[in-house]
């Protein structure tokens, strides 16, 4: 198994191609998008969304952090802390100027989180923590070194929830920012608290809570280039008004057509497709990419996809899940003719056959049920993303991480990959 996950971007082309693919009529076309300005992408890095067709309500659902991101090369007007926000607010505004309703959410930031690992090996050079405060002086200090400390994104979010909602008090539109577990308007509404750390699952809960509050022709767009947005989106489609797209770096996916792609098993058991086969806290298959899982994933027969079902809604990996999981990567794994079930014979037949060598293998046994256990955690917390308040995640440390001095880890196997005379003779 490989630690990281560097092609999962990939399945959002493919899904693109996918829906292309399963347009039979003239009638069910995705309808064609505005033209995008160079400064709408430059300022924002989304395609413009503008439609002739016009619905009765338009909502827009923002990942904030992505938003500030984007702001990398901040203005020489951006001096303090509070320029800053000024800077992102009119950023904000000017993405979903034609939105009547907009929704604004940040990841919450944890010392005990499981993405730590992933934001390590993004930063580049020591974390240092500044002050979030109005006066804060950051015209010199790049944008990547100001957020390289989870302490300031997490106090940073929080001031700019706040600051959204103070510039926009007397807006006409319906201003909504959600930032550590809290949710706020600009209007009269009130909010439950919410436990989610990822803003990817918090997004979903407030477009539940939007398809529920608003007319059933409203528009529903989110704006994210992430490929774990456009699964989750998907799979959580039956929940959301029907006209629901996403706006990403690509252009703009509906996602009707999409769901009519799949059909609804498999569009259900997506996040766990997307994490089994390579997600940031997961890991992926040595030599497998997503174009190669797709196209075994649309084959695959009801069992594999009630497997991956269950990864979401069981509390508990059974050894029947196990089995029919292995009997998936089979399938990845296996020269075209050869129809082999088992993990040890398939690794015995690619050795014996093909003179395979290590990193062409299946994972072992071993390795492929720690793989599993870490799946599990990440599909049961995306599996609640439509709730406000989600059941604590399942221990790491007993599903396939252990800790040492620089954090948690990923355990790679159980059992040793041969017998050990064997391995000690190599």
């Amino acid at each position: 198994m490989e630690k990281s996950c560097h092609d999962k971007s990939k399945l959002i082309s493919l899904i693109e191609k996918l829906t292309r693919e399963d347009v039979p009529h003239e009638d069910h076309q995705l309808p064609q998008t505005g033209s995008t300005t160079h400064q709408d992408a430059m300022d924002t890095g989304f395609i413009d969304t503008t439609s002739t067709d016009q619905p009765s309500r338009k909502i827009a659902l923002v990942d904030g952090m992505v938003l500030v991101q984007r702001l990398s090369k901040k203005p020489a007007t951006v001096v303090t802390v509070k320029d800053l926000s000024g800077c992102f607010n009119d950023r904000l505004m000017s993405l979903t100027r034609d939105y009547d309703e907009i929704i604004l959410v940040f990841d919450t930031y944890r010392t005990d989180s499981l993405k730590s690992a992933t934001r390590d090996k993004r930063r580049q050079g020591k974390a240092i923590q500044y002050q979030v405060r109005d006066d804060t002086n950051i015209k010199h200090i790049p944008l990547s070194r100001f957020l390289s400390h989870d302490q300031t994104k997490a106090d940073l979010t929080d001031y700019l929830a706040a600051k959204i909602l103070e510039y926009n008090r007397g807006s006409s539109k319906l201003i909504i920012t959600s930032a550590s577990g809290n949710t706020r308007s600009n209007k009269d509404l009130l909010f439950e608290e919410n436990n989610h750390e990822e803003a990817d699952t918090l997004l979903i809960h407030q477009a539940v809570l939007a398809s529920h509050r608003n007319p059933a022709d409203a528009q529903l767009m989110f704006f994210s280039p992430d490929t774990d947005i456009l699964v989750l989106v998907t799979a959580n489609y039956d929940l959301l008004l029907k006209n629901t797209s996403i706006s990403m770096a690509s252009g703009v996916v509906q996602i009707e057509p999409l769901w009519r792609a799949l059909g609804k098993e498999r569009a259900k058991a997506l996040p766990a497709f997307h994490a089994f086969t390579g997600a940031d806290n997961t890991g992926r298959f040595s030599r497998i990419g997503k174009a190669t899982w797709l196209q075994i994933y649309l084959k695959a027969d009801e069992d594999i996809i009630n497997a991956l079902q269950m990864l979401l809604d069981e509390a508990e990996v059974a050894e029947g899940m196990l089995s029919t999981l292995a009997s998936f990567v089979c399938a990845a794994y296996s020269p075209k003719g050869i129809n082999i079930k088992t993990i040890p014979e398939l690794r015995w037949h690619l050795f014996c056959k093909h003179r395979a060598e290590s990193d062409k293998l299946p994972p072992t046994l071993g390795a492929l049920k720690q793989h599993i256990l870490r799946v599990h955690v990440q599909t049961r917390v995306w599996a609640q993303a439509a709730i406000a308040l989600q059941d604590p995640q399942l221990d790491p440390l007993h599903n396939g991480y252990f800790r040492d001095s620089d954090g948690m880890k990923p355990t790679t196997t159980e059992v040793l990959p041969a017998p050990k005379a064997i391995i000690e003779m190599v």
